[in-house]
């Protein structure tokens, strides 16, 4: 018998474009819910329209809106308006990414769809969040990655402070709204009550802060980049081979022992400045210049064996290409196909939540063609198609 996924039944209404909520909306797609994207009709999702493209689909639009259906309301017509509430009648969540103000401007806001619907689960997601300030003002992956404190943290020591490499602050927004989501599900279920979430994309970065914090409320001094190593630990950091980069994480003092013998300086450990994980950390600089003369000697490779062989950890710094390839991601079921037969030869990101009874994933339908179900799901509202051309008239869909 195939397993039911966990969200099965459950009916999302996307009101979100580009990142953060699509990210969050194609979670739950993918574990079993049934997502409806609602769109501008003039041009959809601001995504739509970002690159790479094959043809005319866009692939960054691609990869978190698979499977999911496409209704085009324009809610500066009424009519679209009460279309989506009655759509909401019926819905158990919904998430929308505008800026605070903009929902409630078209009467669309918490307070009056949950008098719609008392069991919704309304979710917004924004750069600063419902209340506070700096509420209205818009926000982007960068302004928050700087404002949060991140961006201060990464990079080296002499250098610009810089972004992390993906769009961190929106992915991570996208995966908060999911846990508050579906612990509201969880929460209705003893309740039979909805509610509003409120998912910050400044917040969920400030939460992350983790150690850093930690280190400046204990000394009262902001820490800065400290590179690709630990700013604590030492050996844990990137070092050359012979032909290119990887990074050890040797902790604790038996660890370090095993290193120093396989680098062939076995007497390092009892050098008072190496002999503590506090003093090693002290002299960080001076232990990475000896480890790293030892490690320009051998390829990546032949140290990541012999490394990993005495139980050290240590990994290669890979490109997407050798991701793509790994055996761990490749047997964990991370790339998958595309359902869509124009995009044969890309590989999409799974969802990485593994549950028994949540099936691995092998593909994922395609992403909606701008407004493609919207006939049908007027249909299923009881309009005809008379109906259904004087809404496309009207400029309302």
């Amino acid at each position: 018998m195939t397993p039911t996924k966990p969200l099965a039944g459950i009916k999302v209404l996307d009101l979100t474009r580009v990142l953060s909520g699509p990210y969050c909306a194609q979670m739950l797609l993918d574990m079993g819910a049934d997502v409806l994207k609602i769109e501008n009709p003039a041009w959809g999702d601001d995504a739509r329209l970002f690159q790479p493209f094959v043809g005319k689909k866009s692939l960054y639009f691609e990869c978190v809106n698979g499977g999911k259906k496409s209704l085009t309301l324009n809610f500066k017509n009424p009519k679209a308006v009460d279309i989506l509430k009655k759509l909401i009648v019926d819905a158990d969540i919904l998430v929308e990414n505008y800026r605070p103000g903009i929902m409630k401007k078209f009467g669309l806001d918490y307070e009056n769809v949950k008098k719609i619907n008392p069991r919704l689960i309304y979710a917004s997601i924004s750069g600063f969040g419902q209340t506070g300030p700096d509420a209205m003002k818009p926000a982007y992956d960068i302004l928050t990655q700087a404002r949060g404190g991140v961006m201060s943290l990464t990079g080296y020591p002499d250098g610009d402070p810089m972004m992390v490499g993906i769009s961190f602050s929106d992915m991570i927004a996208g995966v908060f709204a999911v846990t508050a989501i579906t612990t509201a599900l969880y929460q209705r279920e003893k309740t039979n009550e909805g509610q509003q979430i409120d998912i910050s994309m400044l917040d969920c970065q400030v939460s992350l802060l983790e150690s850093s914090m930690m280190r400046y409320q204990f000394s009262k001094v902001a820490p800065k980049p400290v590179g690709c190593r630990h700013p604590t630990e030492a050996p844990f950091q990137s070092f050359n081979a012979s032909d290119r980069p990887f990074v050890i994480a040797a902790i604790g003092d038996v660890m370090f022992q095993k290193l120093c013998a396989l680098v062939g300086h076995p007497d390092l450990p009892a050098d008072p400045k190496f002999s503590s994980t506090a003093a090693r950390h002290e002299n960080r600089d001076e232990l990475a210049v000896i480890l790293q003369k030892e490690f320009s000697k051998k390829t990546a490779k032949e140290w990541v064996s012999a490394l990993e062989g005495n139980g050290i950890p240590v990994s290669l710094i890979q490109n997407l290409e050798e991701v793509c390839q790994d055996p761990q991601v490749i047997a964990r079921h991370m790339m998958i196909d595309s359902e869509d037969p124009e995009l044969k030869d890309i590989k999409l990101m799974a969802t990485p939540i593994k549950m028994s009874m949540l099936p691995n994933q092998i593909s994922r339908p395609a992403a909606p063609a701008l407004g493609q179900d919207t006939a049908d799901i007027l249909h299923k509202l009881g309009m005809n198609d008379d109906q259904i051309q004087e809404l496309k008239k009207e400029g309302v869909i």
